[in-house]
């Protein structure tokens, strides 16, 4: 069964394991199929896939590919902050907005890592100014262009 640590991870016993890999494999497969292929019944499932999401250990997401999708303005954003700069606090403030899909705090020769996808360069590069070459606390930005995308999974975790 699935444990709710304040402290640290949630505690997955191996059919927690199971259901999540199933459902890394595809999102939508039933509770049924699964309950098939492991010997439970559909409430059993239902209820563990309920509780991991309560618990915030499983989100069931669909991914898109922003390139078939027409965006081209993607980067990942590496940013070394200003002395006195609060991590956290631009990392919440790049958190939620909207053209950012992921966002680091990392130890090493940058201080956050940003992943931003727009609709075009031209709002790509509004976005650069907007949000990073003038934002307080922002010291440097290296933005790393995507030329060719060889992979792009959410699987990740589960042998």
């Amino acid at each position: 069964m699935t444990e709710l640590r304040e402290d640290g991870p949630a505690k997955l016993d191996g059919l927690d394991r199971e259901i999540v890999r199933l459902l890394q494999e595809d999102g939508r497969r039933s509770y049924t199929w699964i309950a098939k292929r492991l010997g439970l019944s559909d409430g059993a499932v239902r209820n563990r896939v309920n509780r991991m999401m309560a618990e915030k250990v499983l989100r069931v997401v669909a991914v898109a590919d922003p390139v078939k999708l027409g965006y081209t303005g993607y980067a990942m954003l590496l940013l070394k902050l200003a002395g006195g700069a609060d991590p956290n606090e631009l990392g919440e403030y790049f958190r939620d907005l909207p053209q950012v899909s992921y966002v680091l705090f990392a130890a090493g020769r940058y201080d956050l890592l940003v992943e931003v996808i727009c609709e075009s360069q031209d709002d790509l590069r509004a976005f650069l100014v907007e949000h990073c070459y003038t934002k307080p606390g922002v010291d440097s930005v290296e933005p790393m262009m995507s030329l060719k995308m060889y992979k792009n999974l959410l699987v990740w975790g589960m042998p």
